[in-house]
């Protein structure tokens, strides 16, 4: 009788042990979900995005104060701070984690493995050694990425301005994607006859001199998804006015604050996509088996007001197939 007693015991903490490790990726009876929202900085296009994410929430059927909780958190930049937010949303427990950009979803990643976390804007996850594979990333984290055709960009800007001969390109020294989404970004430019020349900032504080420098010795400037020089980026627009070249991007946003044209996602877009992933796991899918996504449909924007500054014309047919966000 004691063998059968002790035999039952350890088959009850065997089944314990399972549904502790598989609970975050079941169905879940009760009625609530709780997320945690992070964001690296407050820029416009990690703004958009975290609109998108409770959007799409709202969209599935989730309402603040009635059967959604979210915890909020922007790091404002701040590494220190990002580590500390990362350790609070841990203990909390949500049952999903929306981490928006590759710096926050590396800290969650390295914080917990299994609080499933949505990606939400980030470039290249396989890249940044957050996922396996695009096709089944494997452990708690699966999402949505914001990387678009490059081919795509180089048309436009020459669509636009047909003698262009070289490009300068800016990323973030500490950013795993930035760099090497801009060397796949210099080989498509040399298919157009483009010489790419890529520089590099520490910090926004590295801005305003490396970004008079480049505009100097190029033709136009790419910026691609890179959050410190989204948080500077108003200087980097005062450098190319100044030396009066266009900014090209694959950011929507930028377009908006004065960059010349962009064939982008829109970023909201990117967090109701991620949204619904997140809605999926709660629901009982698990985030390893899940397929990284891409946001398919890709908008054309001008700036009407930059092109008109920069003396380009746009004809008609340009006109028809951009959409002009300058009023936006």
């Amino acid at each position: 009788m004691k063998r059968v007693s002790k035999i039952l015991t350890l088959c009850i903490m065997l089944v314990a042990m399972m549904t502790q490790t598989v609970s975050h990726f079941t169905v879940h009876a009760k009625e609530t979900l709780n997320v945690a929202i992070v964001q690296l900085v407050s820029h416009p296009s990690l703004d958009v995005i975290v609109e998108g994410v409770k959007k799409g929430l709202a969209d599935a059927g989730y309402k603040e104060g009635d059967n959604l909780s979210v915890d909020f958190y922007n790091a404002e930049g701040d590494m220190n701070l990002l580590s500390s937010i990362a350790e609070t949303v841990v203990n909390k427990k949500p049952d999903v984690i929306y981490a928006v950009t590759t710096p926050v979803a590396q800290f969650m990643a390295d914080a917990t493995s299994e609080i499933p976390i949505i990606l939400a804007g980030i470039t290249d996850p396989v890249g940044a050694k957050l996922v396996d594979s695009l096709e089944k990333p494997g452990g708690n984290i699966t999402g949505v990425s914001d990387k678009v055709s490059y081919e795509q960009q180089f048309e436009l800007l020459k669509e636009l301005q047909p003698d262009v001969k070289t490009v300068g390109m800016l990323y973030t020294t500490n950013e795993d994607s930035s760099l090497a989404e801009l060397k796949e970004a210099a080989e498509v430019a040399k298919k157009f006859g483009i010489e790419a020349k890529i520089e590099g900032i520490d910090s926004t504080l590295d801005m305003q001199l490396v970004a008079e420098n480049l505009a100097g010795k190029v033709d136009a400037i790419f910026v691609g998804s890179d959050n410190t020089i989204a948080s500077a980026f108003e200087t980097l627009l005062d450098a190319t006015d100044a030396a009066k070249i266009p900014i090209f991007s694959t950011v929507d946003t930028f377009v908006k604050q004065g960059a010349l044209s962009a064939v982008a996602i829109n970023q909201r877009d990117i967090g109701i996509q991620a949204a619904l992933m997140g809605v999926d796991v709660f629901n009982g899918k698990h985030p390893g088996n899940m397929p990284i996504q891409h946001v398919e449909k890709l908008v054309s924007v001008i700036n009407s007001k930059t092109a008109e500054f920069l003396s380009i014309e746009l004809s008609d047919a340009l006109k028809a197939k951009l959409t002009d966000v300058s009023e936006e």
